[in-house]
């Protein structure tokens, strides 16, 4: 159960992580209303309080304390919320604001590098990140084959929307190839979409089983064990039994 709320936890956190880094960027990028400017420094706050009580909860239980801060101090950072911190300077000194967007650029990253470990590990447990290569490749490809070979892609940008728009089987129709070899390409493009978009219902179909499958085996082990222990009781009792029986017909 515990293994479970942690799993909700992170797929939690992780979402609140996204939200918060679309809001810094859209802090950084455009001028904000005041209402809308206090609103995100709760928000980003109240991830920070998360994030802090979690890397200390981390830290007081890890062996070796220096060794775990040596490894994880990007994570301190990440957790410090800049924004209510310098809030009070900005009011009175403007060449503050620079320093906070500096700061700020800083966390971005940092936030973004511990969301990245995050999705690689998921990608890399699903076979995720061998697909989507592959579906890079295959972008590339037949972009370039299209705009060579067919006279009517006029840009590369046209090409490489009338490719994604094929893989993904959506075909707007907008663009389309007119030449007969353009039309082949697009074919096997088609053929190659579909089986892109088959591999990945499968992977992601066969990580959900995996996981499924370990807890299920987790359960049947800590069964067994109960079940061990409870033979294992029996046995003593009926070994008891047969002591006080072996009184009773001596007496």
């Amino acid at each position: 159960m515990n293994e479970k709320l942690s799993k909700i936890f992170d797929v939690g956190l992780s979402v609140w992580i996204i939200l918060d880094l679309i809001f810094l960027i859209c802090s950084l990028a455009f001028s904000l209303s005041t209402q809308i400017y206090h609103n995100l420094i709760i928000f980003d706050t109240f991830l920070c309080v998360v994030l802090l009580s979690e890397f200390f909860s981390r830290y007081f239980k890890a062996e070796n304390r220096k060794h775990f801060f040596i490894e994880n101090w990007t994570e301190l950072i990440a957790g410090i919320p800049f924004d209510l911190i310098m809030l009070p300077f900005i009011a009175y000194d403007a060449n503050m604001l620079i320093v906070l967007k500096s700061l700020k650029f800083i966390r971005i990253l940092i936030l973004c590098i511990q969301l990245f470990e995050v999705i690689n590990v998921f990608l890399k447990d699903t076979y995720l990140d061998e697909i989507l290569g592959i579906s890079a490749l295959i972008v590339i490809s037949f972009t370039l084959s299209l705009y060579l070979f067919d006279p009517s892609m006029n840009s590369l940008f046209d090409t490489l929307w009338f490719v994604i728009s094929s893989l993904t089987t959506v075909g707007y129709g907008d663009v389309l190839p007119n030449s007969m070899i353009g039309r082949i390409i697009s074919l096997i493009l088609l053929v190659f979409g579909v089986l892109i978009f088959s591999a990945i219902t499968a992977a992601l179909a066969s990580y959900f089983n995996k996981k499924l499958l370990n807890e299920g085996s987790e359960e049947l082990k800590s069964i067994q064990e109960k079940l061990d222990s409870n033979e294992q009781e029996l046995r003593e009792l009926k070994e008891e039994i047969s002591k006080l029986n072996k009184k009773l017909d001596e007496k």
